[in-house]
């Protein structure tokens, strides 16, 4: 699935997503990680949405987003209530979602100048 421009060349924005292989700006992704409109972290260790814990979702929060945009693999799959409710009462929302819709509504949003986080579990291959 390809991608529009940005009109802020500066900004990370998702260019081509594929279920093993997401690419932003210039950069290649192969495994779970997240971005912000001005920063990456390439290896973030979710790997199943199963494995969501507290401090995976902690490490989002440090970035202060309005909202943190969760891509659970290539099918919507909700993780637990106790993770919206920890993000909620810091006044954060979560919106959880499939990859590939993840992808494109971090997009739009940041054409909007929101403070988004993505966030992809982008599962192994040989698993």
């Amino acid at each position: 699935m390809k991608f529009t421009e940005h009109r802020d060349s500066n900004i990370f924005t998702v260019k081509h997503y594929a279920p093993q292989c997401v690419k932003i700006n210039n950069l290649q992704f192969h495994n779970s990680f997240f971005i912000t409109q001005f920063s990456t972290e390439k290896n973030w260790p979710c790997k199943h949405i199963q494995d969501l814990t507290l401090e995976h979702l902690n490490q989002l929060l440090e970035k202060k987003p309005e909202v943190i945009i969760l891509g659970t693999g290539n099918k919507q799959v909700f993780p637990s209530p106790r993770f919206f409710a920890h993000c909620a009462m810091q006044g954060i929302g979560l919106e959880v979602m499939a990859n590939d819709a993840a992808c494109r509504t971090y997009n739009v949003l940041t054409t909007e100048d929101r403070e988004v986080l993505l966030a992809l579990i982008l599962e192994p291959e040989d698993e």
